[in-house]
């Protein structure tokens, strides 16, 4: 019987995790805690957001990407607008980066599927589903 691969159950976890850590860092008690790490606050949303992306497409292997990515920018979003209900100032400037580290994980995506256009991935994955017929002699 063939084995499910555990690496979407694995990358479900650390998102919760990551998203959890993320969250407390921008909104609750530790805010600016990022800083020790990164200098720079714009760069901190970006690295947060790219990997919080490329758990996200881990974590839900046959969701649609666009959909996915749609869902991280609006969390960045749902956390500015976290951070002005607590009393912090909510941010474009940061809103921008979020969805920076969110399309640069979108963007080779992107250019994977120009480069191998829909119908021939369809092809060529129902010829690896596929098992192989035996040839029929013609009588």
């Amino acid at each position: 019987m063939p084995r499910t691969p555990r690496s979407p159950t694995v990358a479900k976890g650390l998102l919760l995790l990551a998203f959890l850590v993320c969250a407390i860092g921008m909104v609750g008690p530790f805010q600016g805690v990022e800083r020790a790490l990164v200098p720079w606050d714009k760069a901190a949303h970006f690295m947060a957001f790219y990997g919080l992306t490329l758990l996200l497409f881990t974590a839900f292997p046959s969701r649609r990407r666009l959909d996915l990515a749609a869902l991280a920018v609006f969390a960045g979003a749902a956390i500015e607008v976290a951070q002005v209900l607590t009393g912090r100032d909510g941010e474009i400037g940061d809103l921008c980066a979020d969805a920076l580290g969110v399309l640069a994980v979108l963007a080779p995506v992107w250019l994977e599927h120009l480069r191998f256009p829909r119908v021939e991935r369809r092809v060529s994955a129902w010829r690896v589903l596929k098992p192989a017929e035996p040839l029929r002699e013609a009588a």
